[in-house]
Order: C-alpha cells, then structure tokens, then sequence
C-alpha cells in the first residue's frame, strides 16, 4: 500500500507540473506571432526554396529531396525553409490551411486543385505571383516539379482555392507596398477612415481565426477494481472556444459530464491546446457536486478540484457543412480521486476511477458564421 500511495504522490505532482508547463509552452508559442514584415521573408524563403527543385521527377509518395509528389513537395519544402510540419496530403493540406478569396492571395500561398467533376481536392501547388505557381506534376504537357499558369487551360477547370498557412506578409515596409500606402492614404478622407479600416481588417481576421466547437460523447472504460471489461461511464457535453491564427491553438472550454458509473455530476474548467485540428492537448480544475462511489466496490470517493483533470483528444478530418466542420473524436482522459480523508486511492483504484475514454462528435463553426 505504501508503494502505491507514494507512486501516486508522484503522479499526482507529476500533473501538476505538467499542467504549469502546458501554460508556460502555451504562452510561450503564442507569443510567437510575427510580423508582417517576418512574415515576407518566411515567404520568400519557402518560394526559394521549392525553386530548388524545379526539374525534379515526380514519383508518387515521394517527399524529397531527389523526387517529389504534389503534396511531398510543399510538405518537405514547408518543413525545410520555414520548419513547419504540415499534413501529408493535397487534402488533409487543404483542411489545414485558412481560405482566401483569391483577391487575397500572395506569394507563398498555396493552391487547391480536384478533377473535374469531382469534389475531392487531389493537387496543390504554390503560388509564386503573376498568376504562377510550382507544383510537382504527374500528367498533362509536363511532368515532374515544374513552373505552371493558372491561366493555362489545363488548370483553369480544376482550380479550386486559395489557402494560407503562412501569416500575410501584407504592409511589410517594401517600397512598393509604401507606394501603395502613400497611394490610399490620398484618396482617404481623413485619419479616422483610415483607423476605421484597420479596425474592420482586425476584426475580419478574428471573425474567421476565432472559433467555436461542441463536443458530444459517451464516456466509457475496460478498467475496473477486480476486473476487465467494457463499462458505461456516462455522458460529456463540451462548448469550446479556441484561437487559430498560431500553429499550437489556445482555447478554453466549459464541460458538463453526467459520470453515471460514479454516481457525480462535474463540470471540467479545461485550458487547450489545439495542433492541426486533430489533436488536443488539455488539463484544467474540476467542479464537483458530489462525492462519488467506487466501481464494484462501492467504497466512497472523493473527486480532486486541482489537479483535476488531464487528457488528449485525437480527431478525424473533418467534412464540411457550409461553414461548420464536423469531425469524430476519441478522447482519453484522467480524473483524478481521493479517499474522502484526502489520502490517496491505491493505484488500481486510481486507475478504474480516473481513466475514461470519450468518443464522440465535435461540430466546429467560426465566429463569421454567427455575424452578419
């Protein structure tokens, strides 16, 4: 017994010191954010360098540095020139990316194809200006990592969008940006107009960089006092809401989970973090109204308020409904429990009563969807 309480004392601290990390690494990522300025030269370090490869041959589920597909080229060069890890294919790197309308798009941006006819986005290629973008190709009049147009009839059927992985690189001192500015500047009316207009951009970027998510799911374990087997352990609804400009999304949520196995009704306080739409890091406080009772044994437990709870959540690619993305998830999550006196439970105790597995849906919508 000595043993298992001192191996929970450690977990225990271990928890919380994880959950002191998860805000330092949170805060420290987030504060990441460039300017535009870096933003440009991110761009044209990633254009550079797929220009490198022009003339390499196209082999699919290639990823470099000697041959390419599509989807390889833009991920090895994405990781090489500006150390981000994207998906690795055309369409899990179309469901990643921010879109645009094509008004907006700029050099370093990236650019979505599918078949005619189809709806399933097969190519990407980036963009590199004046209607150009470098793409590794495995059909049509070339073949390999070549220079093409969007204006070429080839493409011009099966292009689709514009998407953005990298910040704009938009007002970033230039000189022909400076002109433009000087340009609008004259044309304004006076100074609040041009305030009026920043102010407008900014709250554009967050209506689409703010979003919003639901998650409906069944709790349920393999791990109980005495026993293995398959258990209902409830229901857990979960509005959440996280920022998704940076690459590790913060967010926050508010749960309601009905631990029927438990006989207590809790709502999780969780701080996230958010990596590529399909995997969430979280820990938080939890409020509880109850004490619970054991599995099997019927023995009288005491849910912790902090630490409280800690897990990770992996998703599906989403599929798309208008402006809602619904995805399905698996989560696997750890509460902590106590004797009533404050001990700690033993290990297999700590175990049946913390561990559950959530699986469910989550609908994500952003801030736009709810704004005229």
């Amino acid at each position: 017994m000595m043993f298992f309480n001192s191996s929970y004392k450690i977990a225990k601290s271990l928890l919380a010191c994880l959950f002191l990390m998860f805000f330092v690494c949170c805060f420290k990522l987030c504060a990441q954010d460039i300017s535009p300025a870096q933003a440009q030269v991110a761009r044209e370090a990633f254009i550079a360098e797929a220009k490198k490869y022009v003339g390499s041959p196209y082999v699919y589920g290639a990823v470099g540095p000697d041959s390419f597909d599509c989807s390889g080229l833009i991920y090895y060069v994405a990781r090489e020139s500006v150390k981000v890890q994207l998906p690795r294919t055309a369409k899990a790197i179309y469901n990643y990316c921010k879109v645009i309308p094509d008004s907006k798009k700029e050099p370093g941006d990236l650019l979505f194809f599918k078949p005619a006819g189809s709806s399933a986005i097969n190519h990407v290629g980036i963009y590199i200006g004046n209607n150009q973008f470098i793409s590794a190709i495995s059909d049509g009049p070339n073949s390999g990592v070549i220079i093409s147009s969007l204006k070429q009839d080839y493409w011009k059927g099966k292009y689709v969008a514009c998407g953005q992985f990298l910040k704009s690189g938009k007002g970033s001192g230039s000189a022909a940006e400076q002109d433009e500015i000087i340009e609008e500047e004259l044309i304004r009316e006076d100074s609040s107009t041009a305030s009026n207009k920043k102010s407008g951009k900014d709250y554009t970027e967050l209506k689409e960089n703010l979003l919003f998510d639901a998650n409906a799911s069944v709790g349920w374990s393999l791990i109980a006092p005495n026993e293995f087997m398959i258990r209902f352990r409830g229901v857990d609804l979960l509005v959440h809401a996280r920022y998704a400009a940076w690459n590790l999304q913060p967010g926050f949520g508010l749960g309601l989970r009905f631990n029927t196995s438990l006989g207590i009704f809790q709502i999780p306080l969780i701080f996230t973090a958010t990596v590529n739409d399909y995997i969430r890091f979280y820990a938080g406080p939890v409020i509880s109204f109850s004490d619970g009772t054991m599995l099997n044994t019927g023995k009288t437990i005491q849910p912790s308020f902090f630490p409280g709870i800690l897990g990770i959540s992996f998703s599906t690619p989403p599929f798309t409904i208008k402006k809602a993305k619904v995805q399905i998830t698996q989560d696997v999550s750890y509460s902590v429990y106590n004797n009533t006196d404050n001990a700690a439970l033993s290990f297999t105790e700590s175990i049946s009563a913390g561990i559950v597995l959530f699986t469910g849906v989550r609908v994500t919508l952003p801030l736009s969807a709810f704004c005229n």
